[in-house]
């Protein structure tokens, strides 16, 4: 048959994934406002997007709001650990409340990037996402596939984008030439 000796089963925590904010906005003000807060709480942002097609809500939130005009990315040089999601997207609700003081419209999306996908922090429940707890979904938008990011069928119609899938593409290079790196 094989070999007879058992295979002892370890289990490891993955190294850091790199760590990203999907932000929709109305005014710049704003959007500079939420740079100076995140990198006094999360770390120096080391790539920032240009303007991106404008975030597309879901059906159920259509009924009660609409996006913000503008839409970018900023990464963070702090790696995160996948269970910090969680607090994450807490932190980051506590930040979209302040900002949309001024602007109600104003919306983020806090994720991450591994070398085999990019995840979100959603807080509705449905059929594609996971559950994790304290009210946050996890939701895979991209699977790394024959040498790039393929965009799942249930992902936010954002990540279909040519713009968004060019950069999340391209975070990934940068993420696989210094995953090693402190």
């Amino acid at each position: 048959m094989g070999n007879s000796f058992p295979t002892i089963e370890t289990l490891e925590r993955p190294i850091g994934a790199s760590f990203f904010l999907i932000c929709s906005f109305q005014n710049d003000d704003n959007y500079f406002e939420l740079k100076s807060i995140t990198e006094k709480k999360f770390s120096k942002t080391v790539y920032e997007s240009n303007d991106l097609p404008k975030w597309e809500l879901d059906e159920v939130e259509r009924l009660v709001g609409i996006p913000g005009k503008n839409t970018r990315i900023l990464s963070f040089l702090r790696r995160v650990h996948r269970e910090e999601l969680v607090q994450i997207k807490k932190e980051c609700v506590e930040i979209q409340n302040q900002i949309r003081k001024t602007d109600p419209l104003f919306r983020l999306i806090p994720g991450y990037l591994t070398s085999h996908n990019v995840i979100i922090a959603q807080s509705k429940d449905d059929f594609h996402r996971t559950y994790l707890f304290a009210g946050v979904y996890a939701e895979i938008v991209y699977i790394f596939h024959g040498g790039s990011f393929s965009v799942l069928e249930t992902a936010p119609k954002f990540f279909k984008s040519k713009e968004a899938l060019y950069f999340f593409n391209n975070l990934r290079q940068s993420y696989e030439y210094n995953k090693f790196k402190d």
